[in-house]
C-alpha cells in the first residue's frame, strides 16, 4: 500500500499579481523537488486538476495538489524538511485562512492516480466524520 494526499487553499490574489510573485516564481521548483523526493510516486497533471476544480465550481484562486507517496514518512519529510516546509510556514502571506482541514490522506495502491473529485469526497468525509482509515490527516 501507498498513500494519496490532497491539500488545497484559496490564494489571496491571482498568481500573476505582484504580491504572489515569490510564491509563483518558486512553484515549479517546489513541484520538481517533490517529484525528485524519496518516496514520491505521482502528482496530478495541472491541466486535469484545473479541469476538476472548474467542474466542481471552484474559482480560479483555488489551488490544490493531489499526489501519491510510498509512505507517510516520505510525505512528511518532503512537506516539512525541504524548501516546501519553508514556504508552508509562510502560507498566510499568500493564502486565506480556511476553516476545517486543508489536507486529506488515504491509502491507495501504488499504481492508483486519484483525481481531485475523489480527494474532495474524502476531505468532505474527514470533515463530517473525523479521521478514519478512509480519510485522515497527519498521523
Amino acid at each position: 500500500m501507498a498513500i494519496a494526499q490532497m491539500n488545497w487553499g484559496r490564494m489571496l490574489h491571482p498568481l500573476d499579481d505582484p504580491r504572489m510573485r515569490e510564491f509563483a516564481d518558486r512553484l515549479d521548483a517546489v513541484y520538481r523537488l517533490a517529484e525528485a523526493a524519496s518516496g514520491f510516486i505521482w502528482r496530478i497533471d495541472e491541466a486535469q486538476l484545473t479541469a476538476d476544480l472548474s467542474k466542481l465550481g471552484y474559482d480560479p484562486l483555488t489551488s490544490a495538489t493531489v499526489s501519491t507517496w510510498r509512505t507517510m514518512e516520505d510525505l512528511k519529510r518532503y512537506t516539512y524538511e525541504t524548501e516546501h516546509g519553508e514556504f508552508l510556514k509562510r502560507t498566510g502571506e499568500w493564502f486565506e485562512a480556511v476553516e476545517g482541514p486543508q489536507l486529506v490522506i488515504w491509502p491507495v495502491e501504488p499504481s492508483e492516480q486519484p483525481g481531485f473529485m475523489e480527494a474532495q469526497l474524502r476531505l468532505d468525509y474527514l470533515k463530517r466524520h473525523g479521521p478514519s482509515d478512509y480519510a485522515h490527516g497527519w498521523c
